[in-house]
């Protein structure tokens, strides 16, 4: 059952991203529903789940967003993976964990995006890496909150972990 649920909420991501998300802005900034759902899926099911689906994820919004195919793909996975394996010290009944791990993948995707942008001559906005980036952050970080109170009303997360 967790899986048809998880699966709803990936093609709600990528719907809400393609057609909302993308065309609201905040301070000329964006929000990225992605980073929330991949780090809740991490912290809530594991590196396997987060990793996967992130993957997924970054995969079809490179192919609709993105002049460079595999980025958001390579972010969203490295950061599942990560998350997900790190459960020492991550609290899954506790928002805060989760909305600190959202601030600081925020970041990570950013610099690593616009690294690879211009790696590739895409280029990029210096000016984004400045001011609007911390709005970005924040606005992702209360973004996790919301849905982080919308999962535990959706899902049953597993409590114990045993190896």
């Amino acid at each position: 059952m967790n899986k048809l649920k998880i699966f709803l909420i990936v093609l709600l991501d990528i719907i809400i991203q393609a057609t909302l998300l993308s065309r609201i802005s905040v301070f000329n900034v964006y929000t990225n529903i992605s980073i929330p759902i991949v780090v809740l899926l991490s912290i809530g099911f594991g590196a396997y789940t987060g990793s996967l689906n992130g993957m997924i994820i970054g995969l079809i919004e490179d192919s609709i967003f993105s002049p460079v195919i595999g980025v958001r793909a390579l972010i969203y996975f490295t950061s599942g993976f990560l998350i997900g394996n790190s459960e020492a010290g991550i609290n899954k009944e506790d928002p805060r964990s989760g909305m600190i791990l959202t601030f600081f993948v925020t970041l990570y995707y950013t610099l690593v995006h616009y690294f690879v942008l211009y790696i590739t001559g895409n280029g990029f906005n210096k000016a984004y890496l400045k001011g609007p980036i911390l709005i970005e952050m924040i606005l992702n970080v209360l973004l996790y909150y919301v849905l982080f109170k919308l999962f535990k009303k959706i899902f049953k997360f597993p409590k114990f972990k045993f190896i």
